[in-house]
């Protein structure tokens, strides 16, 4: 973009939200001239928060009325007030997009009081409160910019579906940033561009002297309150970064453990009344979420005697007795979760072993992660382990890491909550700061092929203008696992097949198989339909050279009709 004046990140999380931006002439001279913003005020304490919580508020006509601590605070003051029937309200709603395996198109979000709306539309609300406060703040300061002057940077978790892309990218859209505006940054890498910068190890002054060095084989375990994502990088020549292993992780940030907190109380009341619970108490949910959090920075390897959670008695005991006729000290006291915990007054009190068993579930799955990654030869040498993320400042967390991994040096950069939005504007800044990616996907075409008896399922022989064909193969023009450069092209021939046909339409599949057969595989997405538009059809058969560009956060795709060699113009509808 030769226009871009600024590049603005917005980091959209699990938990909490923020951005970051930098100007394009201030980046070229220093790229650690970076701003985050400072102007969150959170909660009723007044303080200064760097991130918001993921929340937004609605009205009854389903507009916009506000988004993270000034959510919070008015959802608050509505529940006071009984008015919840009128508004909706949205929380911890972004890990919806890494477990849902149905179409994300059609996906609905359930809000506290039980309504529910299109998640799309949940998603664009909340971006564009995001990207409106970015630019309010720079207006009150002078700085006013057009549409194409801004770079918009939207972090992903690089584990993530490429439909789950797809949908961020047209939330983004719908949110009104232009699409030649924007791009998807994946969080892991964007931390390990940022800690190149920085000076990641604190008895040195050389700037960004842990993974740095040319030649560096460093492993990043980005840990935030939804996803662990995991990829590992080689440091090359001119400040680029290599990928050397596709993105791995899964569910185990924060809120995992958040999970296993609430899923003691669940197993004190019963699956019923803690609903009912979260539906009707919704602020006294919160404040235990909140509670959960001041928990879990209290859980330390060598943590002894007791742990104490604030726990909303009062409510507990009111749907307790309302629905099952006993108090809640009553529930607890029969329930064999006792052996481990305490109660005294609205306390919960774990015994600090019991404490270390729940947060032990969840770093377990994060080491069987890391070892599963360190068993490939390519990275089997990697010595360093760079933590980024909320979550990566848990002391539970890093002694898990360091216990299982003896020989390997972890490197904490100080705002490890920060890196990833700070190394999204890099990113924006120096898009080819990552020179060459591990495909993660196999990706192929709907076609029906003169079926083969020895190669096809006689199940889905089928015939077609009196030939016996094959349907629902899977035609791949890319393997997962496969290394390719910024900008690599893979060429592919397709052409019309009747008289004047506008355009060729083609059926987008991806699998995390290498070699997937049929698109109707378990493990096979659609991705979307494509449409290549002939510039001027004809009577004749049409041939149109297909490129698919891998390399970059994206896939994208480009086209040009053979007979005249007149680019084509190319959409995919994307099913998310």
């Amino acid at each position: 973009m030769s226009d871009c004046l600024l590049v603005a990140a917005i980091d959209f999380g699990t938990t909490y939200s923020g951005y970051a931006f930098g100007m394009v002439g201030d980046l070229e001279n220093d790229p650690m001239k970076i701003h985050a913003n400072q102007a969150w005020v959170s909660g009723q304490k007044n303080l200064l928060s760097l991130k918001t919580p993921t929340c937004l508020l609605l009205d009854e006509n389903q507009q916009f009325k506000s988004f993270g601590y000034e959510a919070e605070n008015q959802y608050n003051n509505i529940m006071m007030d009984e008015e919840t029937e009128n508004y909706y309200y949205f929380y911890r709603f972004k890990m919806n997009l890494h477990e849902n395996e149905e179409s994300l198109e059609t996906m609905e979000l359930k809000e506290a009081g039980g309504k529910t709306l299109p998640a799309i539309a949940v998603f664009t609300l909340s971006i564009k409160a995001l990207k409106d406060h970015l630019l309010d703040m720079l207006d009150t300061r002078g700085t006013t910019l057009r549409a194409e002057e801004v770079l918009w940077v939207l972090t992903v978790p690089a584990i993530w579906t490429d439909s789950a892309k797809f949908f961020m990218r047209k939330a983004a859209l719908k949110a009104g940033i232009r699409d030649d505006c924007l791009k998807l940054a994946l969080e892991p890498e964007a931390a390990s561009i940022y800690c190149q910068h920085i000076h990641v190890d604190r008895s040195t002054e050389q700037r960004g002297f842990g993974v740095s060095a040319v030649g560096t084989r460093y492993m990043v375990i980005d840990l935030g309150g939804g996803t662990a994502d995991i990829t590992v990088h080689e440091k090359l020549d001119e400040g680029l970064l290599k990928e050397l292993y596709k993105a791995s992780g899964g569910a185990c940030g924060g809120t995992a453990m958040d999970s296993k907190v609430l899923g003691v109380l669940e197993e004190i009341v019963g699956n019923e009344v803690f609903s009912e619970f979260k539906r009707r108490y919704v602020e006294g949910y919160m404040d235990l979420l909140r509670e959960i959090e001041v928990f879990k920075r209290n859980i330390k390897p060598e943590s002894d005697g007791k742990i104490n959670m604030v726990i909303p008695y009062v409510s507990l005991d009111e749907i307790c007795f309302k629905m099952r006729n006993k108090h809640f000290k009553d529930l607890f006291a029969e329930s064999s979760i006792c052996k481990h915990i305490s109660l005294t007054a609205d306390k919960l009190r774990f015994s600090a072993d019991f404490a270390r068993q729940l947060f032990t579930s969840i770093t377990d799955q994060i080491v069987e992660y890391i070892r599963v990654i360190l068993q490939h030869p390519e990275v089997e040498i990697v010595n360093r382990f760079l933590l980024v993320g909320g979550f990566s400042e848990s002391p539970m967390v890093q002694h898990a890491i360091r216990t299982n991994f003896p020989g390997k040096r972890l490197i904490i950069p100080q705002d490890a909550g920060l890196a990833v939005v700070k190394g999204a504007v890099l990113f924006g800044h120096r898009p080819t700061s990552i020179k060459s990616r591990i495909i993660k996907y196999s990706y192929g075409v709907k076609t029906t092929p003169v079926f083969d008896p020895m190669v096809h399922d006689p199940k889905k022989r089928c015939t077609i203008d009196g030939v016996d064909r094959c349907k629902n193969v899977f035609s791949s023009f890319m393997k997962s696992g496969t290394p390719a450069e910024i900008n690599h092209e893979v060429e592919k021939k397709y052409q019309t097949n009747e008289p004047f046909q506008k355009t060729v339409p083609l059926d987008l599949f991806y699998s995390i198989d290498e070699n997937p057969t049929y698109i109707d595989e378990k493990r096979v997405r659609k991705l979307g339909k494509m449409d290549v538009t002939l510039p001027n059809p004809s009577k004749n058969p049409r041939k149109v050279k297909v490129m698919y560009v891998f390399g970059d956060t994206e896939l994208k795709v480009k086209a040009v009709d053979m007979e005249t060699g007149t680019s084509c113009g190319t959409s995919i509808t994307g099913v998310c």
